[in-house]
């Protein structure tokens, strides 16, 4: 791999440094080639094999997480569409640390392994150069000021549990997400989807109130010498029965034992009004109901005003995630962000209506 060019920039915290690829689809014949079953529908699933087996490897340990010994890293992957020109896929990630040479150290590092370990179902093309780099993160883009947009999992009301809101779980089915790409190619002006994800965990007091959620409140004006065991069942047989076994299945989710867990966010950014069906298109596919527990869906965060929109654009563009009301709502354990953090496949008859830009120059057309 050629070294790729550092962006770094002293911050607050430290120092971060960043970097890019841009991402290609291998060619359609190179990548028939290798699978290892008799059809093309085997090399899809080797293919997601080895993606969600990348994700895997960007996790930590609870153990290693709290450690805190090594550089934090980021990893965010950037969709935009180019009017004309197509959809441009990309990976950047950031590495931050108190001194300088020990972000950029940590970056090209970090950098190595992404290349190293990335599923070669795809081509990596390093930014060798900043031209490069500022095309790959959006410079030009960003410059124009474009309106901003989160994707979020719905917040579930459970009326009988002590913590009230929870919200759903990120999931996806393996050809769904054809649809978010389908959508960003196809619309009319330069559109952004930036997905980023950091390696995290379930903290001790987040375990605690999750813990705490499951002591159903008792219903008022009840005897206060019932049977405990009578005031559960009864509990349990109300209106809200259904609430609480959902609860019950996300609180178990997420207290498994050594469960790895990242924060992730999903942002769309628009030259011009974020378009409400491109949200949708994107927000229904990376909250599918699966067979059991049903989802309750997703919803979508806006700025509250200029100046707000304005950091919401910065801390994008920086690989920064934005200001939440609570950690826990921006967790994802590992199969969440393989069916959110996820690139397009495509067939050997291409996909239908998207667009995407291609590392195989067109040969020259003819004179004459």
């Amino acid at each position: 791999m050629n070294a790729p060019y550092l962006e770094t920039t002293q911050t607050q915290e430290g120092w971060q440094a960043m970097f890019a690829f841009q991402v290609f689809h291998r060619p359609a014949a190179e990548w028939l080639a290798m699978r290892w079953g008799f059809n093309a529908g085997a090399l899809l699933d080797e293919a997601l094999e080895r993606y969600k087996l990348f994700i895997e490897s960007q996790s930590l340990s609870e153990t290693a997480f709290l450690a805190n010994d090594q550089p934090d890293r980021t990893l965010a992957m950037r969709g935009v569409n180019l009017p004309g020109k197509g959809l441009q896929m990309a990976l950047l990630g950031k590495a931050t640390s108190p001194e300088k040479s020990q972000a950029a150290l940590a970056a090209r590092n970090y950098a190595r392994e992404i290349f190293s370990v990335f599923p070669h179902d795809f081509i990596l093309e390093p930014a060798e150069l900043k031209t490069d780099y500022d095309r790959l993160y959006g410079k030009d883009f960003f410059a124009r000021s474009p309106q901003a947009a989160s994707i979020q999992r719905e917040a579930a009301y459970m009326p009988p549990m002590k913590h009230q809101y929870f919200s759903g779980f990120w999931q996806s089915s393996p050809r769904a997400n054809e649809q978010v790409w389908r959508a960003l190619s196809n619309m009319p002006q330069t559109a952004m989807l930036n997905i980023v994800i950091q390696p995290s965990t379930l903290y001790e007091g987040e375990k605690e109130m999750l813990l705490e959620a499951k002591k159903i409140p008792a219903k008022t004006g009840q005897a206060e010498d019932e049977d405990e065991a009578e005031q559960k069942e009864k509990n349990e047989e109300s209106i809200f029965s259904a609430h609480i076994a959902w609860a019950d299945a996300y609180i178990k989710r997420r207290l498994t034992l050594w469960k790895k867990f990242f924060l992730l966010q999903v942002h769309v950014l628009v030259d011009g009004a974020v378009d409400e069906n491109l949200l949708r298109s994107i927000g229904s596919t990376i909250t599918r109901d699966s067979k059991e527990p049903s989802m309750p869906g997703y919803q979508i965060a806006r700025p509250n005003s200029a100046d707000e929109e304005k950091a919401w654009r910065e801390r994008i563009r920086s690989l920064d995630f934005l200001p939440s009301s609570m950690h826990i709502h921006d967790l994802a354990d590992v199969d969440e962000a393989f069916a959110v953090f996820r690139l397009p496949y495509r067939p050997d008859a291409g996909l239908p209506g998207a667009n995407f830009i291609s590392a195989v120059k067109e040969p020259p057309k003819p004179s004459g």
